[in-house]
């Protein structure tokens, strides 16, 4: 009985499927007697303190460009996804998955240290007394 060679996908790459959902990570072509599957490692990333390239909220306010902020960390995960479901993959290099998984994550951000022209305009904005103006006056 002559058994056909199957093409195999073993690389990082961005799998999006149907239901728009999408897994980044590792992708390995895994076959279970008949049926062929891709597993999506996406990894396990560790608490991380990292400076903002887009503003974004971070402790309940929008924080600008330049600001240092801290990512809780994150669990790794594996899924099996039929190749039936898939709308596209997307094959790329491991740090360009990495940064995708930071991007994509909607873990709360705290605020480390707000970016430089912003924490001068604040220090700016509080009187020589150290007293805080009321609300009114802004």
């Amino acid at each position: 009985m002559n058994e056909l060679a199957q093409a195999q996908f073993n690389g990082w790459a961005r799998v999006e499927v149907m239901g728009h959902q999408t897994h980044i990570g590792y992708v390995r072509t895994e076959a279970y007697g008949a049926a062929v599957l891709f597993r999506v490692d996406t990894p396990e990333l560790p608490e991380r303190e990292y400076v903002l390239e887009s503003p974004d909220w971070a402790d309940g306010k929008y924080v600008p460009i330049g600001s240092k902020v801290k990512r809780p960390a994150t669990p790794g995960v594996s899924v099996l996804i039929g190749a039936g479901s898939i709308y596209r993959m997307i094959p790329c290099t491991e740090a360009a998955a990495v940064r995708a998984i930071e991007t994509s994550q909607r873990a709360e951000l705290k605020l480390v240290e707000l970016a430089p022209q912003m924490a001068l305009a604040a220090a700016a904005a509080i009187p020589e007394d150290g007293e805080r103006p009321d609300s009114d006056d802004f």
